[in-house]
């Protein structure tokens, strides 16, 4: 955690607006909050540390200060669901999974990935006593290796996140490439939301979570619920390079909404650089009681240590990104996904901002 327990530079934002307007991104000479505020209806899949440059915008009035006037629509726990949002023009963008774009676009939808917040899948899977009786029961002890803790698995029934996120895809994938079913030989069973996969934790309807640290594995573990056995992107670069959340939009407001788009990405492109600044107890602990107040603040902490490799990259979605999707999907679809880089990915204006900000690479 010791890059989390610097002081933040509360001075990041402005420095970033004379980024922008330095770079021709604003509009006009003066500074973005200086212009008229843009509307923008954001979606977004809920608060966990995983999201936590959402949160620290929102508490450092970063959408106001980039000249944007948002909406946040109520969230919605899935990719998949939060990006229907967009798809029937009920919202602006989607602050969400890159699975859900990538399920959209294979179905015909208007949808393109313009900016990545986290770049890189966490896969945990963490068992409870029940759970972990039934490892040891197997053989299994800290000291296996990894294919053997994943074999372990079979017969056993994991929480997940809901049908369609990035979470509930990429476990299936990742049983499979270690061969399991993830169909017959371990029940998968999603949730709704993060209370309702701690609370069958709780009862022992699951023998274990799957999942972020930073999302239902990390608050089981703080609460005692769960022991980590394994992580999946350890051993797999696929998952390092996924675009898991990601800013989400369709081409027309891509294209008619240019310098709305920018300011999200820019306010973004602040929140991840004073994350990656470092930001002590007190200023997440006070974000924690706004945003999470039922969640310790140790175990965000946790998740956000966990989050800190995912927030290094650009904003810009890169063909790297687009590989770790269609590859993944792949391994585990009835028929080949069709879709495009060109079509699914549109990286223009992250390019923009990344220069600006001089975390292009």
């Amino acid at each position: 955690m010791k890059r989390l327990t610097k002081t933040v530079r509360r001075h990041a934002a402005p420095r970033l607006l004379a980024w922008l307007t330095a770079a021709g991104l604003a509009l006009g000479a003066a500074p973005v909050a200086a212009q008229e505020p843009l509307k923008l209806r954001l979606q977004t899949v809920g608060m966990n540390a995983s999201t936590f440059p959402d949160m620290y915008a929102r508490r450092h009035d970063l959408y106001a200060k980039h000249g944007l006037d948002v909406e946040f629509l109520p969230p919605i726990f899935n990719a998949a669901g939060a990006l229907q949002m967009v798809i029937q023009g009920a919202a602006d963008v989607s602050y969400s999974g890159g699975s859900g774009a990538l399920q959209a676009a294979q179905q015909g939808r208007d949808v393109q990935i313009f900016g990545v917040v986290l770049e890189g899948l966490e896969l945990k899977i963490s068992l409870t006593e029940a759970g972990q009786a039934k490892a040891a029961a197997a053989g299994i002890t800290e000291a296996s290796d990894f294919e053997a803790k994943v074999a372990a698995l079979k017969g056993m029934t994991l929480s997940s996140a809901a049908t369609g996120s990035s979470v509930h895809m990429m476990l299936r994938y990742s049983l499979q490439k270690y061969g399991l079913n993830p169909e017959t030989d371990v029940r998968i069973q999603p949730m709704g939301d993060l209370q309702s996969a701690m609370a069958a934790l709780r009862q022992g309807l699951v023998d274990g979570a799957s999942g972020t640290a930073s999302s239902t594995v990390g608050p089981a573990e703080a609460e005692g619920l769960t022991k980590r056995l394994l992580s999946f992107e350890e051993n797999d670069p696929l998952l390092r390079a996924y675009p898991t959340y990601a800013l989400i939009a369709d081409s027309t407001f891509l294209k008619t909404n240019p310098e709305a788009a920018r300011r999200l990405l820019a306010v973004f492109a602040d929140a991840k650089a004073a994350i990656r600044a470092g930001i002590d107890d007190a200023e997440i602990d006070r974000i924690r009681a706004e945003f999470l107040p039922d969640m310790s603040l140790q175990a965000l902490k946790s998740g956000l240590a966990s989050s800190l490799p995912l927030v290094q990259g650009p904003m810009t979605p890169r063909s790297v990104n687009f590989a770790a999707l269609i590859e993944t999907a792949n391994a585990v679809a009835d028929a080949p996904y069709s879709v495009t880089e060109a079509q699914l990915i549109f990286p223009e204006l992250g390019v923009e901002v990344d220069r600006a900000t001089g975390q292009a690479n």
